[in-house]
């Protein structure tokens, strides 16, 4: 079977045009229209239905071509994985915008930057998280601040995620303050993305 030039467009919401993007994709590279995927979705979500068609389809010696990195994902971690998964498969992926291809070695150079990026982000996570436990270690040991009763702190993050109280409601029902409250968010939110690059 021969190769294949597929497209590959997206724009952030349903009510944005991808026009421009398809028009490019089919005067600058002859790709039909029939082979080109369009999400209309964000590109910090990783699933995201046409990809996962494009990706259903593609075969060794295919070429992907986009109008820009940003288009494939906003994540350098998510558009990492994308990248040395179609490298391995034997897939040429061209990115118009930055004149990319990545067969070439400036490509092959782009590639390595990316994993330098995203393996940074990761350690970058887990020094903050770390930063974070210590300093409320810390603060337990030495004072300052009186601590925030573990069961109301709790109470308050699942009453936030209900969304059926406003903020000033949860923090007056659970007697946390907004600030303990927005800290201990974060805290989560940190240890579930940690837990994600782990997994």
């Amino acid at each position: 079977m021969s190769s294949k030039v597929w497209g590959y467009v997206r724009v952030s919401k349903a009510d944005q045009n991808p026009d421009r993007q398809v028009d490019m994709l089919m005067m600058e590279y002859r790709i039909p229209k029939e082979d080109i995927f369009i999400d209309l979705i964000s590109g910090v979500k990783y699933d995201r239905p046409e990809l996962a068609k494009l990706q259903s389809v593609l075969r060794a010696g295919d070429v992907i071509v986009v109008e820009s990195l940003s288009r494939v994902s906003r994540s350098s971690k998510d558009l990492l994985t994308l990248l040395e998964d179609w490298q391995a498969r034997g897939i040429t992926f061209i990115s118009h915008k930055e004149k990319l291809d990545f067969s070439s070695s400036t490509g092959q150079f782009m590639l390595t930057m990316l994993a330098a990026m995203s393996q940074f982000e990761r350690d970058t996570l887990r020094e903050r998280v770390r930063e974070g436990v210590a300093s409320a270690r810390a603060r337990g040991r030495v004072g300052g601040r009186p601590k925030t009763d573990k069961r109301a702190l709790e109470k308050a993050v699942r009453l936030y995620n209900a969304k059926t109280h406003s903020l000033r409601e949860v923090c007056e029902v659970s007697g946390v303050s907004q600030g303990v409250l927005y800290r201990e968010l974060r805290r989560l939110k940190d240890l579930a993305i940690l837990a994600e690059e782990e997994a």
